[in-house]
């Protein structure tokens, strides 16, 4: 099934429709892969539409096209954003995001702002889209947000993605309180994952825009960030993705739910004693 305005109707109650926001791979991928399999309606979104004949394949090789939809959204297009106005979701999943390095001393404007539009404010959008057009009228729905351990642990020279994933845990944290004013039923998540070598990381490295300040230290700069990313980061992704389902099903009021355990104690000491 590739229609992305197929309307799936669950036989089960505890079955549901989701929609995860930059599903080509990584995270989001593996995420949707695992609920598909726990017999959930996966709507996967790419941002080219050349990744949709690839996506499919990959979901067909694993025999888990039959429940799943794949389509090109980007949440940053007004016009990608109509088109899936009318898709009835039970959860909404807002995992898209783009990264840029660089000292906050002389990034581009033009990356903040990027960072800003994909990671916050595209992101915040489709939350006012789904949770006031759909959401409020089903009186019934779920918000999973992806911020991430940079959100509040701040790393040197990937100052712009940081000040991103902080905006969202401030401003998810802000929707959970201000929903609960006005219904039960809605419910708020928030996902913090620690470092995973997904790729992402090392697009953000490319993408680093090499400071003039900080010129002969750049070498070093580049090599102590690999070295970070690759020590700390996960190759599987299974203790995060257990936390995004566990998020999705459940029922409960928790707001955050994060790992890897080990960078999470780390994320906890920094804010003790900042």
């Amino acid at each position: 099934m590739n229609n992305p305005f197929f309307l799936f109707h669950t036989k089960n109650g505890d079955f549901m429709k989701i929609l995860i926001t930059g599903s080509s791979s990584g995270i989001g991928f593996d995420t949707g892969v695992r609920l598909l399999k726990k017999g959930h309606f996966v709507y996967f979104t790419v941002h080219l539409d050349s990744q949709i004949e690839t996506l499919i394949e990959k979901l067909k090789e694993l025999n888990l096209l039959k429940n799943a939809s794949v389509f090109k959204l980007d949440i940053t297009d007004i016009e990608d954003r109509k088109l899936i106005y009318q898709l009835d979701v039970d959860c909404l999943l807002c995992n898209a995001a783009v990264g840029y390095g660089g000292s906050v001393l002389d990034i581009p404007i033009s990356h903040l702002e990027e960072n800003f539009k994909v990671n916050v404010f595209s992101n915040i959008e489709l939350i006012q889209m789904y949770c006031g057009h759909l959401f409020l009228e089903k009186k019934q729905g779920k918000i999973v947000v992806m911020s991430s351990i940079a959100g509040i642990l701040p790393i040197p020279f990937l100052g712009s993605y940081c000040a991103t994933k902080a905006s969202l845990i401030t401003l998810t944290t802000c929707l959970k309180k201000e929903l609960k004013l006005i219904t039960n039923d809605i419910k708020v998540k928030l996902i913090e994952p620690g470092i995973f070598n997904t790729g992402f990381n090392d697009v953000m490295i490319e993408n680093k825009k090499e400071s003039i300040y900080f010129d002969s230290l750049e070498p070093t700069l580049t090599n102590t960030m690999k070295g970070l990313f690759s020590f700390f980061g996960y190759q599987h992704t299974n203790c995060i993705t257990n936390k995004i389902i566990k998020a999705i099903e459940s029922d409960s009021n928790k707001l955050v739910y994060s790992a890897p355990l080990s960078q999470k104690i780390v994320a906890k000491l920094y804010s003790l004693f900042r």
